[in-house]
């Protein structure tokens, strides 16, 4: 527990301390009248800071408070001590608790993560499942302006961009920070000043974490040798740094809106399929494509929080049309998956696959090219009809199929891109339809030998975003056809043929 209150202390910080909670409280409209909070406590002086402010601001907003605590059952048994003082505390503020013990370190290991980050991860998403299950509005927690500096300055050193150096989100969906414009210091000085108890982790002192190492070595050395109002100067940097991402990320997911197609789950709950045209994409600044595909991710994930800027950029690589004219694929993380398809980027979220669009379900998935992390997309083998009509899933085009005999008259040399006619007892049924591969070869008609598609496409001058286009017909042995280009040699019509394939494409 803390020492006992030193009564001579200046009571300034004291004071400053409760003026910069309702500062943030009320610049971030963090509460409502009649709101419930759910507040999350571990009893260290942070959390119990936050509790006292907002046990304080009851009254004034109507406030239903519940406080939850989580025993990460480390240090020896003394997170259960401090489990037992928040257990206390709770009580004498007449607040409901919920509390839970769960081996952090264990949880830790199976989800292969360090315990810091695992940790935050585990209390974040048992916040979470609680203020659900109990209908409770906001979830409040304590990290304090010290926190966003330590924040700011490791990923700064790590590198990132705008969105990880606007630092701590005040506000970030129900989760509120009114702690965010407090320093630690003043927080000391209210609790020492006013003898309110609180529980130590003696691990904040260890320099074995980034953070701590950011927080007992770093700072104090900027402060000693350079400038002591560093501080401020960090927080103003971080307060413009908000400022303009906030404006980037709504220009960016306006720009969505207007250019994209939005698929929802059944219940209408959560967007789960995400089609954006290539084309706008590109013809925007490097900045503006960050900002397009990481508001898509957060629009399927709901968060950013597991999306890196080496994620961001991996999608990005996806649009190069030097990485190839076949359709790609990548998962940047488990549940989801970004396609390249016919000019479009497309992501899914794996955890509704059974909801999506059938032209995406029907694409197969090999395994990653070496050296590049991008895995080629094939679509689904589609057989097509004798005699009728195929709708050409991936192609945007339907097929019709007939067959006629020699004696009709058909003036078949006239034939247009769009039409094929095939000597069908050249055929070794079934015929089927899917996307160009690399390495595929067959022999065009009147070429006098074989020749690689890849090599066709170069020569009419198809670019390698509309090769994905082009649909392929095979049969048991060969390529019998290459839409709107040329037939395969082996099943062109002569003098001896008798049953004629009269294939069109027709674009839907």
């Amino acid at each position: 527990m803390g020492e006992k209150p030193d009564r001579s202390i200046d009571i300034e910080g004291s004071f400053k301390a409760k003026k910069t909670v309702l500062e943030a409280v009320r610049d971030f409209s963090m509460l409502e009248d009649g709101d419930s909070i759910l507040i999350s406590i571990s009893g260290g002086p942070d959390s119990t800071f936050l509790t006292h402010m907002l046990y304080g601001l009851k009254d004034e907003f109507n406030l239903t408070l519940y406080g939850f605590c989580l025993d990460h059952m480390t240090r020896n048994g003394r997170s259960a001590l401090d489990a037992v003082f928040v257990k206390k505390l709770c009580k004498k503020l007449d607040i409901r608790l919920f509390s839970e013990k769960i081996d952090a370190r264990k949880w830790c290991r199976a989800n292969k993560l360090s315990f810091q980050a695992g940790a935050r991860k585990l209390r974040m998403s048992r916040l979470e499942e609680v203020s659900r299950k109990f209908n409770i509005a906001k979830v409040a927690v304590g990290h304090s302006s010290d926190d966003n500096i330590e924040t700011f300055l490791m990923r700064l050193i790590r590198g990132a961009g705008a969105r990880g150096l606007s630092g701590i989100k005040p506000v970030s969906g129900n989760i509120i920070r009114p702690l965010i414009y407090t320093s630690r210091e003043d927080i000391m000085q209210y609790l020492e000043g006013h003898g309110i108890q609180y529980c130590v982790d003696h691990t904040n002192l260890e320099n074995v974490y980034f953070r701590n190492k950011i927080r007992n070595k770093l700072i104090p050395f900027i402060r000693e040798n350079f400038f002591k109002n560093f501080r401020s100067s960090v927080l103003r940097s971080i307060g413009i740094l908000r400022d303009e991402d906030d404006f980037l990320r709504k220009y960016a997911s306006k720009l969505l809106e207007e250019i994209a197609r939005f698929s929802k789950s059944k219940d209408g709950k959560d967007i789960i399929y995400i089609k954006i045209p290539m084309e706008p994409v590109l013809s925007s600044s490097v900045a503006i494509r960050r900002r397009i595909i990481s508001s898509a991710m957060e629009r399927i994930l709901g968060h950013l929080e597991d999306i890196s800027f080496k994620n961001i950029s991996a999608v990005l690589s996806l649009l190069r049309t030097e990485s190839g004219g076949e359709s790609k694929w990548l998962q940047p993380i488990r549940s989801l998956r970004v396609l390249r398809i016919n000019g479009f980027i497309h992501m899914l979220d794996l955890d509704h696959i059974k909801e999506l669009p059938q032209e995406i379900k029907s694409y197969t998935f090999d395994g990653p090219r070496k050296g590049t992390g991008l895995r080629i997309l094939k679509s689904a083998h589609q057989e097509i009809k004798i005699n009728g009509e195929t709708g050409l899933n991936h192609f945007s085009m339907d097929l019709k199929s007939a067959l006629i005999s020699r004696d009709q008259k058909t003036d078949f040399k006239k034939a247009g891109d769009n039409q094929a006619f095939i000597d069908y007892d050249k055929v070794k049924l079934p015929i089927k339809v899917r996307s160009w591969e690399e390495g595929d070869r067959f022999y065009p008609l009147g070429a006098g030998g074989s020749k690689k598609l890849q090599d066709l496409f170069t020569d009419n001058k198809i670019t390698v975003n509309k090769r994905v286009n082009i649909p392929v017909f095979y049969d048991r042995e060969k390529i019998i056809w290459v839409g709107n280009q040329r037939i395969d040699h082996r099943v062109r019509i002569t003098g001896k043929t008798k049953k004629i394939l009269r294939m069109e494409l027709f674009e839907k």
